[in-house]
Order: C-alpha cells, then sequence, then structure tokens
C-alpha cells in the first residue's frame, strides 16, 4: 500500500511536471519582448504607452522589457514577437537575426532600409517616424500655399528622403531644391545657396544635420532669410520653427500595439508603414514676425485629415 502511494505521487508529480513545462512553454509562446536603448524621453513615453495599450489583451508578465546590453539570443527566441523602440535598438536586434517576427518603431524608413535582415527580411516590420512624403508636401499646399519652393538639406543618410520630397513637391508643381553635405561644417554653406530665393525649410529627421547643437543656427540662418522652417517635432516649435508634423509616442505605440495584436491572434506583421495619426504645432509668434497668415494647428491638421481621408483617432 506504502509502494502504491510513492508510484502515485511519483505519477502525480510527474504530470505536474509536464503540466508546468507545457505551461511554462505556452506562456513564453506568447510573451512580447519590448527592446529599448533609451529609458527616457520619447523611448520611455512609447514603452509606456505601449504596455498600457495591450494591459487588457495581456495579463502581467507577458509584455518583458529589455535594453540593448540585456540581449541574448534565448531571450528574443522566447518571444512570439519582438518590438523595438528606437533606431540603435532595432540594430541590435538586427543583429541578432531573431526567427520571431520583429516590429521596429521610431525608426526612420531610410535607417530600416539600412539595417541588414539576412536571409529572414520578411519577418520584419516597422511603424516610421518620419511622415510620408505625400501628407509632409499636402502640409505645406494647406499650411503655406503663397510659398512656391521647397527647400532640402541632406546629407547621405537623408538623400533618398529628400529625393522623395524633391520629386512629390515637384508633381505638386513646388519648385523644389537640394543641397547635399557630407558633415557639420558644411551644414551653414549649404543653407546660405538654398536660402538664397524665398522658401520653405523643411527639417528632415536626420540627427547629422538637426540636432541639439546644430538647430539654433539653422533656425537663425532660416529667419534672417526669411525662410519658415517646417520641423518634425513639437520641439522645433517651440525652439522656433513656424510649424511642425509629427506623431506623437501614445500615437506610434497604438499603432504599434494594433500589429502585436494581429501576430498574437495568429497573423502577420503589416507591411513597414508611416504614421496613421498625427499632429500638428504651429508658432503663432514665428508666424508674425514672418507675416504669415497660418491657420489653427487643430483647423491644419483637420484639412489634412479630411484631404487624406482619415477621421481623427480619440484616445
Amino acid at each position: 500500500m506504502l509502494r502504491l502511494g510513492h508510484r502515485l505521487l511519483r505519477a502525480v508529480a510527474l504530470a505536474l511536471a509536464i503540466l508546468a513545462v507545457c505551461c511554462g512553454r505556452a506562456f513564453a509562446g506568447s510573451r512580447v519582448v519590448v527592446v529599448t536603448a533609451e529609458r527616457s524621453g520619447a523611448h520611455e513615453e512609447t514603452l509606456v504607452a505601449l504596455r498600457n495599450a495591450l494591459a487588457q489583451d495581456l495579463p502581467d508578465g507577458e509584455v518583458a522589457v529589455f535594453g540593448v546590453r540585456d540581449l541574448e539570443r534565448a531571450t528574443l527566441a522566447d518571444a512570439r514577437i519582438v518590438v523595438t523602440i528606437g533606431t540603435q535598438a532595432a540594430k541590435a536586434v538586427g543583429i541578432r537575426n531573431p526567427s520571431t517576427p520583429v516590429l521596429h518603431t521610431l525608426i526612420p524608413r531610410d535607417a530600416f532600409d539600412l539595417i541588414q535582415y539576412g536571409p529572414h527580411a520578411g519577418r520584419y516590420s516597422a511603424i516610421f517616424l518620419d511622415q510620408p512624403v505625400h501628407r509632409q508636401i499636402a502640409l505645406l499646399n494647406i499650411a503655406l500655399p503663397h510659398k512656391p519652393a521647397v527647400a532640402l538639406l541632406s546629407s547621405p543618410a537623408s538623400d533618398e528622403l529628400a529625393r522623395r520630397l524633391a520629386s512629390v513637391a515637384r508633381e505638386q508643381q513646388l519648385r523644389a531644391n537640394i543641397e547635399k553635405v557630407s558633415s557639420a561644417d558644411e551644414i551653414y554653406p549649404a543653407l546660405e545657396r538654398l536660402l538664397d530665393e524665398p522658401a520653405v525649410l523643411v527639417a528632415l529627421p536626420d540627427s547629422t544635420l538637426f540636432n541639439s547643437y546644430t538647430i539654433q543656427n539653422v533656425l537663425l540662418t532660416s529667419y534672417r532669410h526669411r525662410a519658415p522652417l517646417v520641423g518634425f517635432s513639437p520641439a522645433y516649435v517651440r525652439a522656433g520653427a513656424l510649424l511642425a508634423l509629427y506623431s506623437t509616442p501614445a500615437q506610434i505605440a497604438r499603432q504599434a500595439a494594433d500589429a502585436v495584436r494581429h501576430v498574437l491572434a495568429g497573423g502577420g506583421l503589416p507591411p513597414p508603414q508611416a504614421p496613421r495619426e498625427f499632429e500638428i504645432a504651429t508658432n503663432p509668434n514665428v508666424a508674425r514676425s514672418l507675416a504669415i497668415e497660418l491657420d489653427s494647428p487643430e483647423r491644419i491638421a483637420e484639412r489634412l485629415r479630411q484631404r487624406e481621408g482619415r477621421p481623427e483617432v480619440k484616445p
């Protein structure tokens, strides 16, 4: 009788162990791994918004967050989907070439195109940081209809984006000029040539050209030429740009959460895509200084959404 009891206990223990392994695998297989190189600013805002957006779909513990230095192949192998935040995190995950689907966020389109994905390119997708070129040119036509020319400053990292913008601008009957530079020392002579005629200077998401060290001189140069600057974040407007077209971390996170849910439900990744939702910021003081009549940011955004046939999304 005692031996029977021991055999029963061993059988129960074995069954529990098998159950634990199976459940553990199922749990691990449903995990979302988020990789971020920074825990501050827009990166942290995107992370918090993504976790909040997925909170009703995933129990606590199924969203794991790792820094770039924490990455190990086993960590990624256990995930159902990996979400990266920022270009540095995207590159770090790309080097590891995981077999699980990967969704990049807060990454410029040009940076996404430069990452080497190896034989598993179809497992990668992205929600780009930069706005679609047709939306950017439509913004100029709506907000600044009397400005006939677009000025673009590019480096090797943003040359393709500049050429796409110029092409769409010309399709919309706008002149478009590009000045290419290879180092920060060339920025200001190039700007002087670029703004020799009346134009709107469109800042590209290129950290070589537009960063905290260059922005004040870029703004002063454009202001001296009475050329309004259109930026890609509200920080540019606060610094002195006329207006900016951008997507908030919460908007990017909502779009990413939709993709994550689709993958967890058994679907595939969406194709690489621009942000769906967007905002407009304006600087009325700069508009007055440049004698530019500018609609409210809400009205400009409404007209831009109407042009795209896209309703406003309420948080």
